[in-house]
């Protein structure tokens, strides 16, 4: 008996180890090769062999395996030039605040200001990094000199900031001498102003107070006959503000819900819509919020899922993965990130895709998952295997973050880089 076990387990090994090599072989010959991760050379590979699925599409999510990879970062940043130059993308959407947008938009557009002040529009520490400040200088110089209309726009898509809007309402509302009770004011201030303190929420706190908030843009938009054409731009966008105030204040309620990417999904259709039927978009975000499956932590519906539910092939999702390197993780004191320490990889983990994508020719490479799910003999990517998936807490050797999936049911194309690095990260001082 133990001799029959041991002789399925070696013919099973066999198969596997069979499969692999088949799918490396495919890799080999159909992967498109990208040349290096420096995000001021060309994609030339990519550009002569383009996926069919990749230059119709409309909306595209890239996303990435740790919040802290500059190869990541850098990746994203070439081909969010690419297609800018290529294919007509204009709209730059940030796993990033609303309050981002203003700040950032105006310097990309010609302001003032320099790479420290910049920086400290963002609400999220994860992009506080020398590789987000070589993207807004590239659209800087992109945007000068061309008309408002084919410049880069940069939009905030997170449901997680609630600071200064109640501020900006207040200034609206004075600018416009709109009567709203000074009591409804101040429950707005409370929403802008609530902080997360607990990862179980506040019992409550959205059902008492979005009734109050949607009391405010009933007034708002019933002024909407005594504006100008002029006013109207301002206007739209103060009902923006008031949209993410009540998503904030729902997600301070219930954190850990569906809640979240369901927001950034709607986000990123208002900014479609407010943009027009010919406008395109590249989404940047963590693997899991691009992904068109779910989130697997939770189960829900991610960002990605609801994109390709609505926009069918116009939406691409490009997820990454990675072999060996050093990652970025955080000693934690009393639930707060104490200091940061940087851990090092040395070869990929067992039974994952990674150990296998690891063995291909190229150090950088793009997989076309459509491609492969049609022709790829051995199915290697249609079967469900280990990924490692770094949230913004960074890399903890205790807690290997793996997640169980089909490549094929998450992604329309993996980005695959053998060894990264940390991002640079920045003082906020």
């Amino acid at each position: 008996m133990k001799k029959l076990l041991l002789l399925s387990f070696v013919f099973t090994c066999l198969g596997t180890n069979a499969q692999n090599l088949k799918a490396l072989k495919w890799i080999n010959e159909n992967s498109v090769v990208i040349e290096d991760a420096d995000p001021n050379n060309k994609l030339i590979a990519f550009a002569e062999n383009t996926p069919t699925n990749f230059k119709n599409a409309r909306i595209f999510g890239f996303g990435e395996a740790t919040h802290y990879g500059k190869e990541f970062f850098d990746l994203k940043t070439k081909f969010f030039k690419y297609l800018v130059e290529n294919q007509g993308v204009k709209l730059f959407i940030m796993e990033e605040s609303y309050q981002a947008e203003e700040g950032i938009n105006e310097w990309i557009s010609g302001g003032e200001g320099d790479e420290a002040s910049i920086l400290k529009n963002f609400g999220q520490g994860i992009w506080y990094c020398q590789e987000v400040v070589e993207l807004l200088k590239w659209m800087r110089e992109y945007n000068s000199g061309k008309p408002y209309l084919d410049q880069v726009r940069f939009y905030g898509m997170d449901n997680q900031f609630g600071h200064s809007i109640n501020l900006k309402l207040r200034k609206y509302v004075e600018k416009y001498s709109i009567k709203i009770d000074e009591k409804l004011l101040v429950a707005a201030d409370s929403c802008s102003q609530k902080r997360m303190t607990t990862s179980k929420g506040f019992k409550n706190w959205a059902d008492t107070q979005l009734p109050k908030l949607n009391e405010i843009e009933k007034i708002i938009i019933s002024q909407i006959d005594h504006l100008s054409a002029n006013d109207m731009k301002e206007y739209k966008d103060m009902l923006r503000a008031i949209y993410y105030l009540k998503q904030y204040t729902s997600f301070i309620q219930a954190p850990y819900s569906e809640n979240r990417d369901r927001d950034m999904y709607d986000n990123v259709v208002k900014v479609l819509d407010y943009q027009g039927s010919k406008s395109k978009a590249f989404i940047w975000a963590h693997n899991e919020h691009i992904n068109k499956k779910d989130l697997y932590t939770y189960n829900m519906n991610s960002l990605g899922r609801n994109l390709k539910d609505k926009f069918k092939d116009q939406y691409v999702s490009v997820g990454f993965d990675f072999g060996n390197g050093k990652l970025l993780g955080y000693i934690f004191e009393k639930d707060k990130a104490a200091s940061s320490i940087v851990h090092t990889i040395n070869s990929p983990f067992k039974n994952t895709f990674a150990e296998t994508l690891f063995l291909a020719d190229s150090d950088i490479y793009y997989v076309d998952l459509q491609r492969a799910f049609l022709d790829e003999k051995s199915s290697f990517f249609n079967k469900k295997n280990r990924q490692l998936v770094i949230g913004g807490t960074g890399y903890n050797p205790k807690i290997y973050q793996f997640v169980s999936r089909k490549y094929t049911e998450c992604y329309d194309a993996v980005i695959f880089v053998k060894t990264i690095s940390p991002a640079t990260y920045r003082s906020r001082d």
